[in-house]
């Protein structure tokens, strides 16, 4: 079995001209475990096979294991399947990028007649990431600011809970490209609301008129359902999402001797192509 530093720098030499250079735009050459433009910026490869095209310090603090772990074990468990089977009816023919990828599962659980590249700032996330077997992608510590792929490179852009920065995706999508976004609606997760005393009081309206001014055409669905949280995974459930860092450990582990049996997911999914 390759490293997993091997197998990222295959999958970066056959899809090389998908990045370019952070700093001053050029693309990569592989030389290697490095990346190198013609301004002879540099950007390796560590021995899990991320990149880090950060400027600034990656996040090591909010989204780290702790949160991941729980995180993939339910999607995994098919938490997330009815919102997954409908992206995978918007996906395209192309590359497909997962804009704050987290620990991959996402990513991991779509098929795409394409590549597949994701990028986050929690360093655990990349990190979990490449522990995925079975997924072939490039994963990167980057700027959603400042995306280091190159113009006309994505068919599609992901963008499951996580912001958005619609001048970097209308440079990075092909002609015919499109972005979809998820977002959480009014009762999204309202058994984790309501253990942890906090309000059920999700509108996300300003962000679907932000996706309406970019996407003038854009469509949306709404997906509501009650996922039956499998018994081993109920203590999990408590701590996959950044709500919990609103409660006490005290209190979270009183809230653990009964903890919620159902977890409702309320979204709706945008989908806006580039004209």
């Amino acid at each position: 079995m390759l490293k997993k530093i091997d197998k990222s720098a295959l999958y970066l030499a056959e899809n090389i001209t998908a990045l370019r250079c952070p700093l001053c735009h050029n693309g990569f050459r592989l030389e290697k475990y490095a990346l190198i433009c013609a301004n002879r910026h540099t950007y390796n490869l560590n021995k899990k096979g991320v990149v880090n095209f950060l400027t600034i310090k990656p996040d090591t603090t909010h989204y780290t294991r702790a949160m991941f772990e729980p995180r993939r074990k339910l999607i995994q468990s098919g938490m997330y399947a009815p919102v997954l089977a409908e992206i995978k009816t918007m996906l395209t023919t192309g590359n497909l990028l997962d804009v704050g990828s987290g620990e991959g599962s996402f990513l991991d659980l779509l098929d795409v007649c394409g590549n597949k590249f994701g990028f986050d700032i929690a360093l655990d996330g990349v990190n979990m990431a490449t522990e995925l077997t079975d997924l072939q992608a490039f994963f990167s510590l980057s700027d959603l600011t400042n995306l280091p792929f190159a113009d006309s490179s994505m068919a599609t852009v992901l963008n499951i809970f996580t912001p958005s920065n619609y001048r970097e995706f209308d440079r990075v999508l092909t002609d015919n490209g499109q972005v979809i976004k998820v977002i959480p609606d009014t009762y999204y997760l309202q058994e984790l609301r309501t253990a942890f005393g906090l309000p059920n009081d999700y509108d996300n309206g300003d962000v679907v008129r932000k996706f309406a001014e970019k996407f003038p055409d854009f469509t949306q669905k709404e997906i509501r359902y009650a996922f039956a949280l499998p018994e081993n995974l109920r203590t999990a459930f408590l701590s996959m999402s950044p709500l919990e860092w609103q409660i006490s450990a005290e209190t979270k582990a009183k809230i653990a001797e009964k903890p919620p049996k159902t977890a409702t997911v309320h979204v709706r999914i945008l989908q806006g192509k580039k004209s």
